[in-house]
């Protein structure tokens, strides 16, 4: 599909309907029980809860990180909320936002080269591992029952980007002595700004199944080219941002946002245009039986 190419670029600004969907956003079959991890993360909550009310300094931090997660929860949230027809398994989102949060804990420990190039490598190529991981999970017999097509893959995206991110302010905002309001409000509108990514890659790879029933990499790699070229504009766009004034900073940051919460946005509607066309709104979405 030599326009395939083509259409990954396209598709960032123009939408392509399918109107006759693949017989994969249809499948059924039994998929494994991934239990309950609600009971571990509510646990998790309330043991934080209880150390920070006999610790005032651990009680401003974690607001100051909750504060600063909130862009991608409200956007995490819409997505998940938008997925009205076929619900994804609450346990593998979340599951997804753990491994965001192991993948960044792991960039943060790995030495790359010093310097401006050594830093877009590295976004270049967390960008690149979070491609592979949605592309194994679409790959992989058990998992990829469930990624049925492109708002599917938007979902587990953006889940992948928000683990990433909370992480990443965690570990920004534990290495100063004193956490000023900005930031705070930086750490949460360009933390927002580089963990949106991967939905788009999600996005892509759910489309292509939708479409064409490939989990081909050549074809799904069309897609992230780009979604990288994207995320490099929008890395030296931040650079040269960091280079005005705090408030200038601030305005220029928040409008990259809101364009990427547009093109994600539009993403999303073109989805859900695509479910109701295939009949999910009349109860056509695929029902999946869980085993051990």
């Amino acid at each position: 599909m030599s326009s395939i190419w083509l259409e990954s670029f396209t598709t960032l600004f123009k939408r392509h309907p399918i109107k006759t969907p693949t017989g994969e956003v249809y499948q059924v079959g039994g998929t494994p029980s991934f239990g309950k991890p609600w009971i571990g993360a509510a646990v998790l909550i309330i043991v934080l809860v209880l150390l920070s009310v006999f610790t005032a300094s651990l009680a401003s931090y974690f607001v100051y990180v909750g504060v600063s997660l909130v862009p991608m929860i409200a956007l995490l949230a819409y997505v998940v909320r938008s997925d009205r027809y076929e619900p994804e398994p609450k346990a593998l989102v979340f599951s997804m936002v753990g491994v965001g949060v192991v993948l960044s804990a792991f960039s943060n420990a790995v030495s790359f080269p010093g310097g401006f190039s050594g830093y877009m490598l590295k976004m270049l190529l967390i960008e690149f591992v979070f491609f592979m991981v949605l592309y194994l999970m679409d790959a992989n017999r058990f998992t990829g029952r469930e990624f049925n097509d492109h708002l599917d893959g938007s979902v587990y995206g953006l889940s992948l980007g928000a683990g990433y991110i909370a992480y990443q302010n965690f570990y920004l905002l534990s290495s100063v002595e004193i956490i000023r309001p900005e930031l705070v409000l930086s750490a949460a509108v360009e933390g927002f700004v580089l963990g949106v990514f991967p939905a788009l890659s999600g996005w892509w790879i759910g489309y292509v199944k939708a479409k064409y029933v490939s989990v081909r990499f050549s074809d799904l790699f069309a897609g992230f080219v780009p979604v990288a070229v994207l995320k490099m504009i929008s890395v030296l766009v931040l650079a040269g941002l960091a280079l005005l004034g705090v408030f200038l900073r601030l305005v220029g940051v928040v409008l990259l946002a809101l364009l990427l919460v547009a093109i994600i946005v539009r993403r999303v509607s073109w989805a859900l245009q695509d479910e109701v066309a295939w009949g999910y709104a009349a109860g056509r979405a695929p029902v999946e039986k869980k085993v051990s």
